[in-house]
Order: C-alpha cells, then sequence, then structure tokens
C-alpha cells in the first residue's frame, strides 16, 4: 500500500483489524521535519494552488491540515443527470453509503445523521420562513471531527500489529508491469539514495490523487500496452469551486447561524442546498449555500472581535494572512485601522470572551471549535457557495518533461472553470434572489453587473483533488472499475478521490475512508 493519509490508514487498520497482512509505505516520516517540496513541485497556473500546496509527506498525510468537516455525497450525485455530462456512479448510492457509519467513527464525528433533527436543543429552521421554501432548498448540517490526526489515531495500533509493516522516507517511483500490462510484478521504493523492488499480491495507491495519477501516468508512458487510457487517464480533473458574494437580509429575527453540538456532542453547521428536482429542472450542478461572517475588513460590522481578527493580519506570517483575506486588504495598510482599533476598545466585553472561548474550546478541548463565526450585528450575511464542476477533459493532470530528484517526471495541472460552472454558478444566485423574494423577512442583495465576474472568479478549494483515475465501466472515459482496479490489471486498485466520477458538493475525506472500508471488505474476500 502507497500513502498513509486518511485512505491509506484507513485500509491498513481495516485489513488488520481483518487479519490481512500489509506493508504499508510512505516517502514521508512519522513526523514532517522538513517539507520535501521537490517531490511535490510541479506546474500549475493560478488561481488553482502551486502543486507542493495541501500535500504532506509524512505519516498521516494531510490529515495534519484536516479541518475534520465532514460531509457525505447525495443520493443525486450517484444517479446519471441529464445536464451533467459523464454523470453517474457505476455503483449505487446505497452501496457508499452503508459504509458511512464506520467511516464516520473513523473520523470521530459521531453518527451518519446529516438531518437537522441529530442536532442538540431545538432543532428548528435555520429560518422561520424556511420551510414553505421545501419544494426547492432543503436543510442539512455538516458534522465536525475533533479535527482527528490519523497517525496519531492509528500509530500505535499499526506499531503494535504483526500483521502490519510500516516502511518510511521510501517513496514509490516506479511501478513494474508485466509486458501486456495486466499484472504489477513489483514496485521500486527508492529512499533517495538506493531503490528497492517490492513484491505483493495486490498493490493499492493511496498517496493522494495528484501522485497516484502521476505514478500511473509515468507508468503508461513506458508500456505501451497502457496507452488505451489515453483518453482518460490524468483527464477529467475537477475541484470544487468557492465564491463568497452578495448579502442575505433577515428582519426580525436571528437565523440559527452558528455552530451548534448534535446529540452525540459533535460540532455541526447548517447549509442550505437545492432540492434534486430543483437542480434537474433548472440544471444546476450539485452545491451548498452557507451563511458566511462579515468581511473582517470593513470596520461597519462594529464587532471588536472580527477588528481583532482583522489586525492580527499584520502580525501574521504572509501565507496565514490569506485564511483571513475575506474582501480586504492588508491591515497595516489599511486607512480603517483606526476604525478598527474603535470597535476593539468598545467591544473589549466581546474581545475578551472570544478570546477565552479560543483557549478553552480550541486550544484545550479535544474536540475542537472548528473555526469563528461572528454575526453582523446588523443582520446581513454574506452567502458563501459551494459547488462541484462538470467533467471537462481539458481539466487534466499531464507529466512534465523536468524531473524531481528521484528522477520521476514533474505533473502540470490544467484546471479552469467551465462555461457550465459559470451559467450554474450565475442562476444558483439568481434562483436563491428568487425564492428569498417570495418571503417576508429575508431577501438576497448583490450588484446583477457584478455577478457573473465574480463567478468567473470563483477559487478552487485546496486539496480536493478529484476525477483524474476516475471510476466506470469502460477505458474510453474512466481508468478503474467499480472495485476501483485499473481496467485489465489484475491487482493494481487506487484509493483517492481521483477515483469520483462526479463530485456533488461534499468535501472528500470522509467519503475517502468510506471507500477504503468498502476496498478492505473486497479485498478480504478475494483473499
Amino acid at each position: 500500500m502507497v500513502g498513509s493519509g486518511p485512505g491509506g490508514l484507513s485500509l491498513a487498520v481495516a485489513l488488520s483489524r481483518q487479519g490481512q497482512r500489509v506493508l504499508l509505505v510512505d516517502g514521508g516520516d512519522w513526523r514532517e521535519e522538513q517539507v520535501d517540496d521537490d517531490a511535490y513541485q510541479g506546474s500549475a497556473a493560478a488561481p488553482h494552488p502551486a502543486t507542493t500546496e495541501y500535500r504532506r509527506q509524512r505519516f498521516g498525510g494531510t490529515t495534519h491540515l484536516w479541518g475534520g468537516r465532514c460531509v457525505p455525497l447525495d443520493p443525486a450525485d450517484f444517479a446519471a443527470r441529464p445536464h451533467v455530462p459523464l454523470s453517474g456512479w457505476p455503483i449505487s448510492y446505497e452501496e457508499y453509503a452503508r459504509y458511512l457509519p464506520e467511516a464516520m467513527q473513523y473520523c470521530d464525528a459521531g453518527a451518519a445523521d446529516f438531518t437537522p433533527a441529530s442536532l442538540a436543543g431545538g432543532n428548528g429552521p435555520m429560518f422561520s420562513e424556511l420551510p414553505q421554501l421545501q419544494e426547492a432548498l432543503t436543510e442539512h448540517i455538516e458534522r465536525y471531527s475533533l479535527p482527528t490526526d490519523f497517525a496519531a489515531k492509528f500509530a500505535e495500533e499499526l506499531k503494535a500489529s504483526d500483521r502490519v509493516t510500516v516502511v518510511l522516507r521510501a517513496r514509490c517511483t516506479r511501478l513494474v508491469a508485466s509486458a501486456d500490462g495486466s499484472h504489477i510484478e513489483c514496485i521500486v521504493l527508492h529512499d533517495g539514495q538506493q531503490q528497492v523492488p517490492v513484491r505483493a499480491g495486490q498493490f493499492v495507491l493511496a498517496g493522494g490523487a495528484i501522485e497516484a495519477t502521476r505514478l500511473l501516468l509515468c507508468t503508461r508512458e513506458e508500456l505501451p500496452a497502457w496507452q488505451r487510457f489515453d483518453g482518460s487517464l490524468g483527464r477529467y480533473y475537477a475541484c470544487h469551486f468557492d465564491l463568497i458574494f452578495g448579502e442575505m437580509r433577515l428582519t426580525g429575527e436571528k437565523p440559527r447561524f452558528s455552530f451548534q453540538k448534535t446529540q452525540d456532542g459533535v460540532y455541526a453547521r447548517r447549509k442550505l442546498q437545492f432540492t434534486p428536482q430543483w437542480q434537474n429542472q433548472l440544471g444546476l450542478l450539485n452545491s451548498t449555500l452557507r451563511l458566511h461572517f462579515p468581511s473582517y475588513g470593513d470596520p461597519g460590522h462594529g464587532s471588536g472581535v472580527l477588528s481583532a481578527i482583522y489586525l492580527a493580519k499584520s502580525v501574521l506570517p504572509s501565507e496565514h494572512q490569506d485564511i483571513l483575506n475575506h474582501g480586504s486588504q492588508s491591515a497595516a495598510a489599511d486607512p480603517r485601522r483606526l476604525a478598527h482599533l474603535r470597535n476593539v476598545m468598545f467591544d473589549a466585553g466581546s474581545v475578551f470572551g472570544f478570546a477565552y472561548d479560543m483557549v478553552v474550546k480550541r486550544k484545550l478541548a479535544k474536540r475542537k471549535l472548528p473555526y469563528t463565526l461572528i454575526p453582523n450585528r446588523n443582520g446581513t450575511y454574506p452567502l458563501e457557495f459551494n459547488s462541484e464542476q462538470v467533467g471537462d477533459a481539458g481539466n487534466c493532470i499531464r507529466l512534465l518533461d523536468a524531473t524531481d530528484r528521484y528522477g520521476m517526471r514533474r505533473v502540470d495541472v490544467q484546471w479552469r472553470l467551465t462555461a457550465q460552472d459559470i451559467e450554474s454558478g450565475i442562476q444558483s444566485f439568481t434562483t436563491m434572489q428568487s425564492l428569498l423574494a417570495k418571503t417576508r423577512h429575508c431577501r438576497l442583495d448583490f450588484d446583477p453587473g457584478e455577478l457573473r465576474e465574480q463567478v468567473t472568479r470563483a477559487l478552487p478549494v485546496g486539496g480536493h483533488h478529484i476525477g483524474s483515475t476516475r471510476m466506470g465501466t469502460s477505458v474510453r472515459d474512466s481508468v478503474v472499475d467499480t472495485d476501483c482496479r485499473l481496467h485489465g490489471v489484475d491487482n493494481l486498485l487506487v484509493l483517492s478521490s481521483s477515483v469520483f466520477p462526479t463530485n456533488g458538493h461534499a468535501n472528500p475525506t470522509l467519503s475517502i475512508v468510506a471507500m477504503a472500508l468498502r476496498m478492505a471488505e473486497h479485498l478480504r474476500r478475494g483473499q
């Protein structure tokens, strides 16, 4: 098994508990002593993040960065939708969903119940007039992990197991296949100085979507039999795209905006989605809508807490300042700095209360408050929109001629929003505006002249790398079969969000863990 992220560790643990023998290899160490940027250096044009971002070469992979949001795919994501090219999974939603309860336990996120009814202490709607829009809008919750560091959670179990061997600081740089490409004879591990072949009955690539795709592309280049993957491997790459735009206004009430605890003690947030019927009727992609906190940079919010966070930008390292850049400039150069200081002074009680909560609920608590949610005092909330992308062969991962220090060719990531992505985003905002106009106390305000530009400039969500080894029934438009096994190869599987044929709006981590548990069951049956 190559890779020890959430998928690789979940699979290794599940197989070990089933009595299977596992060799788990990773290019990193138990701890990230130094980021090996060279191995991940590649090309990716803005706005796509650099290929070194949101990737970690260490035991546990990106679970060290994970914010903990657990969201399942929807039944509609598995259906063939006439308006979504290449939609429809070759497995049913039920086949996927039966692994969600156990996956939620691996993630420490409670029950696999994503309805508001699972919230503790009152589970009314997000706002009072929402029920009258139920034909078009549905409300769900997203649950949050501790967040769980999979390395910390499972390291001792794996070290103590006589069925699992963990080999670190050993990068998989090559797959050696039979002449006809139907069988992997061995993989080659490289520690920076020497190369060692490793043989096994089954091989699983679980080192992340980009790296799994890279290994397969490198193998295709030297194996004529794998030229059959030319039309599918590395293509249909997708990310979720995200936009904060407009202001939702509620008069006479406060919405259920902040984090709530579920009945089993897990932090959760509410979100809105268009119903599958409305998605199909209007040709919308699957998306989610959340109420967002006000712009930190505008002191008109009157919040000492938001102003204090904004002022902190001037002392943060540059890579962390981007987290707070929600429509705002550098705090150090902002002429509104005095207005922010006044907010802090006159709202000092809230600032101290917030600081206490951050220490108690984030720093000291095992189950941490996920992030800061401060409402705007004037009852307005920017709307956060997060959507799937359609499958587009032009969005792809391909190889460059340049190589890294291990001799592997680097990758070039080609990503853009398609015309359909943009039109769906525009129509989602205008539809939401029309729906809220039917209510007495809610409305969505935005400048229609800015909508297209803002959607066109929407950003890909970092770390959500999807679709480049997609699952399907034909090599013409897919790479793996329903067992995540490479088409025509009897002992090579891919465990990654890269196998997802469509990506819905859901963060991929929970689904990767669910697919790992499904793969463990299939591998056990095959032994």
